[in-house]
């Protein structure tokens, strides 16, 4: 119905990820999914707006991306408030992100609003491989204070293929402590993390800096475990983009059998480590772009 959707006067005040049918089809898209979105020109024509993520979904599932870290619907009503503060829905404390640690059927279910995700299949490396570097992505990597339900996000990177570093930061942790089995991982205390912002003040600037990205991680599903825990314990709604397996699409392209592999092994294999992984969130970041670069010249990729 006309209204539903909102509307846009000028094409830059849209969100980079929304684009038209003509932009779309031009880049090889053809199944849209539902607009989200009006563009009204100045000759007050409508054109309807389409997720790219979601054309880019459709058009081939090559390996799970994870979901979107956004609220089930229906979704909370929330906004964003100072720094430091959580953004709230109208029932304090409630939130639609899942349970953490939920087994990941039922977290696919709750962050799709129960609708069941498209399957993913092996697909085309050459074509992976071509497509991330044409349309550029970005990699994420967090350091945590453990692995389990309660653990939170102390250090995040966000680093564009490129090279250039959207997002570098340590994040004090609501629980205002780091157990000694984390540090003894990634060496840092809580001491380290004095002054550092919160996750609230972070997830900002995150989620700006991923807005209509393609965003990949080394063992996805952690990373956007962890996104999860850690806003849940801030009572917040991520608004991030879905996350790319990294680790999946690398074991794919190599033709290993196992699709899990550490990122160092891989770094290794690829001849691209230059010194012991130091499991800091922005080398690990420009680890796995450095991985993937080196499968483009790689004359093993699979057919």
């Amino acid at each position: 119905m006309e209204g539903d959707l909102p509307r846009y006067t000028a094409r830059g005040d849209a969100p980079r990820d929304l684009r038209t049918e003509d932009e779309l089809t031009a880049n090889g898209y053809t199944r849209l999914g539902e607009p989200q979105a009006e563009l009204v020109r100045k000759d007050d024509t409508i054109l309807p707006l389409y997720s790219t993520s979601e054309a880019r979904r459709l058009k081939h599932d090559l390996w799970p991306r994870g979901r979107s870290l956004r609220g089930a619907s229906p979704p909370v009503a929330v906004e964003h408030v100072p720094f430091g503060r959580p953004r709230r829905g109208g029932n304090p404390g409630a939130t639609s992100a899942p349970e953490p640690g939920a087994p990941r059927g039922e977290l696919s279910g709750q962050l799709t609003g129960g609708r069941a995700l498209a399957p993913s299949h092996p697909g085309d490396p050459r074509r992976w491989l071509a497509e991330l570097f044409s349309e550029g992505f970005v990699v994420i990597d967090t350091e945590t204070t453990g692995l389990g339900r309660r653990a939170e996000i102390i250090e995040i990177a966000a680093l564009a293929h490129s090279g250039e570093v959207l997002l570098e930061t340590r994040v004090w942790p609501r629980a205002g402590r780091i157990p000694a089995a984390a540090s003894r991982v990634h060496g840092m205390t809580i001491s380290d993390l004095a002054g550092a912002p919160t996750w609230p003040e972070v997830l900002l600037e995150l989620e700006r800096q991923l807005d209509g990205r393609r965003v990949l991680a080394w063992n996805a599903p952690f990373d956007e475990r962890m996104a999860l825990q850690t806003s849940r314990l801030w009572s917040l709604v991520p608004q991030l983009p879905a996350f790319e397996c990294a680790m999946r699409g690398y074991a794919q392209a190599r033709g290993i059998g196992s699709l899990s592999m550490r990122l160092e092994r891989a770094a290794q294999v690829e001849r691209v480590l230059t010194a012991p992984q130091e499991h800091r969130s922005l080398g690990d970041a420009q680890l796995v772009v450095a991985v993937l670069k080196s499968l483009t010249e790689a004359r093993t990729v699979p057919a």
